[in-house]
């Protein structure tokens, strides 16, 4: 008899170990971990734990995927209501203040908008044809988690620009019939190397940039 045949046969049999328990109870099999001769019960028991703690490990991340989902869904609200209030350039830098301080609790962050605004304390530059301040920040329109090089975070940051390990690039930009502005850019500093990995996901960030810049077309002049 092949093995196909013993198959079939105690698949259309299902009452066969209950007529003979005790051969059911003499039947061993290599433990799956250890390798060791095991009983069936007990090799059966070892597949329920396993399982078990499988379902186990995707409950738990189900449960911290809801709540990032949850905090990311506060941060967003927090940053709606607050824009809806904001009504100039210079409210703008204290959402925005406020934002990196209790969301993301980065130790520096830069500011920048495009342009000349000199009735506001906004930080701005002027971008020129051939851009040698910001070549690479100013270049993004996704937003970017990694290094810049040192030019760059010496102009973004100044002094506190050695201490600075990794950084989040969130462009702010206008869309306008289909056509890309750049109207500033919200550079994100950690002192940890890992905060804005470049292997991280950027979803929320973008996400944010998205909802500043919007908040910022509405204020610009």
């Amino acid at each position: 008899m092949s093995e196909e045949e013993v198959i079939q046969y105690l698949s259309n049999t299902p009452e066969f170990f209950i007529r003979n328990a005790d051969l059911l109870e003499s039947l061993t099999l290599p433990h799956p971990v250890n390798g060791k001769v095991v009983s069936l019960l007990e090799y059966q028991v070892n597949l329920l734990r396993k399982s078990t703690a499988d379902y186990r490990a995707q409950f738990e991340r189900l449960v911290e995927v809801a709540r990032e989902n949850e905090s990311t869904m506060q941060k967003s609200r927090r940053l709606v209501l607050a824009g809806l209030t904001c009504s100039s350039l210079d409210d703008l830098v204290v959402i925005i203040d406020d934002m990196v301080r209790e969301d993301f609790d980065v130790s520096h962050h830069t500011l920048i908008l495009y342009g000349e605004f000199p009735d506001n304390a906004v930080r701005s530059h002027k971008l020129e044809e051939n851009e040698a301040s910001l070549p690479h920040t100013s270049g993004f329109t996704e937003c970017f988690c990694g290094a810049l090089p040192d030019n760059e975070m010496n102009f973004l940051f100044s002094d506190s620009a050695s201490s600075i390990r990794s950084v989040a690039v969130l462009p702010l930009l206008s869309r306008e019939s289909g056509t890309i502005k750049k109207c500033g850019v919200l550079v994100l500093g950690a002192e940890s190397k890992s905060a804005f990995d470049k292997d991280k996901g950027a979803l929320f960030l973008q996400y944010v940039a998205d909802l500043l810049s919007a908040i910022l077309l509405r204020l610009l002049p």
